[in-house]
């Protein structure tokens, strides 16, 4: 195949400048369709570029683009410390007006601070004194790093007394039952006045017991007025915050009643549970040397079992930072 010179070209098909100056005709308008057709072009081009570049004005001009757009990032919001400040002091405000009584010991509740005194008592409880109770309390206060003063007044919650039965209270009027603004002065305190201590003993339910007694008997429930006093204190919701222990006396005999064999045995949690059943006939209260060592024993067994309840309390107030 040989190669071979252009000799002539075809004329162009667009004229040119020169062309088009001389003779106007070469110049043919585009028909409206056709501009229609370019400018709807011209827009779905810019559409595109635009939903390109942003999905707004993508969606402006029309155009869903398959380009998934970024999602936007998510600010996360910056705790203000002014609310956090506000937050705080609300919870301070609310701690500050509330009373906390701490949880008794509840196998103290089940199975002590009950007795029976009078003249039918056979077995009557050893009966701590207030004062060597309370020696006790501030003993192991003291072991833990806390001292302790004397007594602390507190009002302004909500006093409730029990409906009486007939012959409880031979003066109705004394204590009528029902519910009244209530104080109490608890037998020691904190130095901070932040923790009160209350022992309830047997003169605080003769006091309690709206009207006393009738009878040459008498039932002493120590822990039904422990837990009803609890929720008496626990309605105070003004004044400075306050946490409240509760002990009481247990009241502790020799033998307790069983429910199953309907009779009093031995406490098994006592050195009581060793003797013989002569032995425990020996040790009546009114056996003079006997009954020196029946109480001696009983007394030994007391303080053992008030001093499990103030450690319940110790204890659970370590783990609440009650105690400073």
């Amino acid at each position: 195949m040989k190669v071979r010179p252009v000799r002539k070209t075809a004329p162009a098909p667009i004229p040119t400048a020169a062309e088009a100056a001389a003779d106007p005709s070469l110049v043919v308008a585009p028909a409206p369709a056709a501009r229609a057709r370019r400018g709807m072009g011209a827009m779905v081009g810019a559409g595109l570029l635009g939903s390109l570049l942003s999905p707004a004005v993508g969606a402006a001009n029309g155009l869903d683009s398959h380009i998934p757009a970024t999602a936007p990032t998510t600010a996360r919001a910056v705790p203000d410390p002014a609310d956090a400040e506000v937050a705080a002091r609300a919870e301070a405000e609310r701690e500050a007006v509330a009373t906390v009584v701490a949880p008794i010991l509840q196998r103290a509740l089940d199975e002590e601070g009950r007795g029976f005194f009078g003249c039918i008592a056979i077995d009557p409880p050893m009966v701590l004194s207030e004062t060597e109770a309370l020696d006790l309390i501030k003993q192991e206060f003291a072991r833990a790093g806390v001292a302790l003063r004397e007594k602390c007044e507190i009002s302004g919650f909500a006093r409730t007394v029990p409906e009486q039965t007939e012959g409880d209270n031979p003066d109705p009027h004394t204590h009528p039952a029902g519910t009244f603004p209530g104080s109490w002065v608890f037998d020691l305190a904190t130095e901070d006045g932040s923790v009160a201590v209350e022992f309830l003993s047997r003169q605080d339910a003769d006091r309690e017991n709206s009207g006393g007694n009738v009878s040459t008997a008498e039932v002493c429930d120590l822990s039904a007025l422990a837990q009803r006093l609890g929720h008496d204190f626990a309605t105070r919701t003004d004044g400075p915050a306050l946490t409240v222990g509760l002990f009481f006396d247990p009241l502790v005999s020799v033998t307790v009643w069983d429910e199953k064999q309907q009779t009093h045995v031995p406490r098994t949690d006592s050195v009581f549970a060793a003797f013989s059943e002569e032995e425990l006939e020996e040790l009546s209260p009114y056996h003079g040397e006997q009954g020196s060592l029946r109480n001696a024993l009983l007394r030994r067994d007391a303080r053992e079992l008030l001093r499990e309840q103030v450690h319940h309390f110790l204890d659970w107030a370590r783990k609440e930072g009650k105690l400073h």
